[in-house]
């Protein structure tokens, strides 16, 4: 039987290095054979919205975008991205070409799940 993991991320991407390990963790997860969920709740929520371009034409992004590590989530059949239906008022803010399902994050839907992650 394969096992169910949920991983929850709360934090944006103000958190650096430390989320990009996260998002990392989540697609090694996958590439075994687990059967992962991600979901997105608080701050981690404006990981959905796409980087602002800079205009400056020498400007280099310091680290790897997170939008872009979440972009690629369709190869480890790691979409749609969940997103917690009581903040369905702040996902209205962004523009996002991510796939994302909104989901009432109750104990029951907890409880589906063989291991649940909290990042």
């Amino acid at each position: 039987m394969v096992k169910s993991i949920l991983v929850i991320f709360s934090q944006g991407a103000g958190t650096g290095q430390t989320l990009l390990e996260a998002l990392s963790a989540t697609m090694v997860l996958a590439t075994f054979g687990l059967n992962v969920k991600v979901c997105l709740l608080n701050e981690a929520i404006s990981l959905l919205q796409a980087p602002i371009r800079s205009s400056t034409p020498d400007y280099q992004q310091p680290f790897k975008s997170a939008y872009a590590m979440l972009e690629s989530f369709e190869f480890y059949d790691l979409l749609p991205i969940w997103v917690c239906q009581n903040q369905q008022a702040q996902l209205q803010h962004f523009s996002s070409s991510i796939e994302h399902e909104l989901v009432d994050l109750d104990p029951a839907l907890l409880s589906q799940f063989d291991q649940v992650l909290y990042w």
